[in-house]
């Protein structure tokens, strides 16, 4: 095993950077072992479908927001560095030649709840949201606050589905995710993914909400 780190090593730049691109890529990657298989899903998606109850989705989260979910994790700052730039290097498939349809439905509650003492951040994420929700093939739908008790109140989940004609899912969890490609399991989250949208605003009234947040 290697543990050499590119990060404190005293090279110059571009020797150091020269040694990380000759590194076999799993050596480079900076996700959590565990992450990367779904990593890769996300890669090669075509379509997206995510659902999240508590947070923005992570390809549409700005760099200080993303900091700000791994702020209560026991992680060192170097550790909160490379999960931080992991999440954000995903973000480029929306912006590649050809990128997925990403339909993303949250809760309100994950836009109007605040990061402690930085009141300044949710609004700059809530306008990043919105411009992200401007793009082509990202839709942003929420969940209005008086909706009252509803299919998505059981947790988080992502619908991936591939060139090939491959669904495979992502269900999230305190620990770790889980990824899920048996058929059943699949129709139920569908299922559940169809009634979430039934109650979320459409795109239109969603956007407008989003920059209402992000102006309060």
């Amino acid at each position: 095993m290697w543990l050499c780190r590119v990060d404190a090593n005293p090279w110059p730049c571009g020797e150091a950077k020269l040694a990380l691109e000759l590194w076999p890529e799993a050596l480079r990657r900076r996700e959590p072992v565990w992450f990367r298989r779904w990593a890769d899903i996300e890669r090669e998606a075509i379509a997206l479908r995510w659902f999240e109850l508590a947070w923005i989705p992570g390809l549409l989260q700005t760099e200080a927001y993303a900091r700000a979910t791994l702020a209560g994790e026991a992680l060192t700052e170097e550790e909160v560095d490379q999960l931080t730039k992991a999440r954000l290097g995903r973000q480029s498939v929306l912006h590649r030649a050809r990128p997925p349809l990403l339909v993303a439905v949250i809760d309100e509650a994950v836009l109007r709840r605040p990061v402690r003492g930085r009141p300044e951040l949710m609004r700059e994420q809530c306008a990043h949201l919105a411009e992200c929700a401007e793009l082509p093939t990202v839709q942003v739908h929420v969940v209005p606050a008086d909706t009252g008790m509803y299919a998505g109140l059981g947790g988080p989940f992502i619908v991936a589905d591939l060139d090939d004609g491959t669904r495979v899912t992502h269900v999230d969890g305190q620990v770790r995710a889980q990824i899920i490609d048996q058929r059943q399991d699949i129709a139920t989250l569908e299922q559940r993914w169809a009634r979430i949208v039934g109650e979320a605003l459409p795109r239109a009234q969603s956007l407008d909400l989003i920059r209402k947040v992000a102006t309060s």
